[in-house]
């Protein structure tokens, strides 16, 4: 126990005393937003060293959209697996659709990845990612070709990690909203039906480290019902720090609300408290400056998506996600004239991204059980 105290007050140091250059919540349109770049071995890459990063890696680039006019709902992906490992890495496009229900991944070689360290791009064979476009195809097991052609207008970016970001190496695993809020524009084709979006309510983040979590937790949606302009991004974990342990437990939240923002994160000593159930999260978090959020999400299990991510190590983490989940956000203030808080805001969805994911497979035949029992986030 000694050592990991010792990392604790490593850690502290990093956080809190060690200088750092905080990145802006919000990333001007015509500016590069380095946490969107690629990551690994970048400050080998830039030093000009010839000796890259041999370790565990993961890194994706995650997009998901919907349509207010179907309400139907999907998911883009671009990632990469241990990309110094010619014969074991690879990497892989993912496409989801939630009103059918699929998901489907194609793997390649590490030969047909590239990307950028100083502008946001991806290329996975003719496949193609930035913040602004994404390009791809894959098809399905009974051979239908799925094609996507699409342009996004940025919104807001979500800083959740906080200072926890500047410093590489602390967490197994970095979570980036990137485009938290975001526009998207053009068609998905599926077989031969495409489905035209015009500034369709989406989303793109950021997932990069050398390990998974023990598990994690995500809620987002940037379409609340009569509250246009208002998004939510919370998510976090239970990730390995130091890549040696898995210690401490995480969740931040951000929300932009009539032009303000309120962020609490537990890297910022906020108070941040959750009960998560499979099948109902409930979540509430105090900051410094007076401000409370209570969130409730949740979503039937046929609204759920299993989406099998493969760790560098070779074992799967079992994600299930749902794209079209209620959630209700509480939004409050304390003030000295009334004892307690006071409720300023408060808006709900049922276009909300919910998300579990844990190194346990869920069998799709017991998820009904699963979604009454409790889930401990602690253990």
């Amino acid at each position: 126990m000694f050592w990991k105290w010792i990392c604790l007050l490593l850690l502290l140091f990093l956080l809190f005393v060690m200088p750092y250059q905080a990145s802006p919540a919000y990333i001007a349109s015509d500016e590069v937003d380095p946490y969107n770049t690629y990551q690994w071995n970048r400050d080998s890459a830039q030093s000009g060293s010839r000796r890259p990063d041999t370790g565990s890696w993961y890194e994706w680039w995650y997009y998901k959209v919907i349509d207010p006019a179907t309400s139907e709902a999907f998911l883009f992906t671009y990632g990469v697996i241990n990309p110094w490992d010619v014969q074991g890495g690879r990497s892989f496009l993912q496409f989801g659709s939630f009103g059918e229900m699929s998901f489907y991944q194609q793997n390649f070689p590490l030969s047909d990845f590239s990307a950028q360290y100083d502008k946001v791009r991806v290329d996975i064979s003719n496949n193609r990612a930035t913040d602004r476009f994404i390009s791809g195809e894959v098809t399905d097991k009974n051979g239908r070709r799925i094609r996507w052609n699409l342009e996004f207008e940025k919104d807001w970016a979500f800083n959740a990690m906080g200072w926890g970001l500047q410093v590489a190496g602390i967490s197994g695993i970095y979570w980036y909203p990137a485009q938290a809020s975001a526009y998207a524009s053009g068609w998905i084709e599926i077989d031969k039906r495409r489905i035209y979006l015009e500034r369709a309510p989406s989303y793109q983040d950021r997932n990069w480290g050398r390990t998974f979590p023990k598990w994690w937790a995500w809620l987002v949606s940037n379409h609340f019902d009569g509250s246009p302009g208002t998004v939510l991004a919370a998510g976090g974990g239970k990730p390995k720090i130091f890549n040696s342990f898995y210690w401490l437990t995480g969740l931040c939240v951000g929300l932009r609300h009539k032009e303000r923002e309120y962020i609490f994160r537990s890297t910022d000593g906020h108070r941040v408290k959750f009960d998560i159930h499979w099948g109902r999260w409930e979540l509430t978090a105090e900051n410094n400056k007076g401000e409370r959020i209570e969130i409730s999400a949740s979503a039937p299990s046929d609204k759920f998506l299993l989406l099998p991510f493969q760790t560098p190590q070779g074992s799967l983490f079992y994600d299930y996600e749902a794209l079209l989940g209620n959630i209700q956000v509480k939004l409050y203030k304390r003030t000295a004239f009334i004892k307690g808080w006071k409720k300023i805001a408060e808006v709900s969805t049922s276009a909300g991204g919910i998300e579990w994911g844990s190194p346990d497979p869920i069998p799709p035949q017991s998820l009904e059980f699963q979604f009454d029992s409790h889930l401990d986030p602690n253990l």
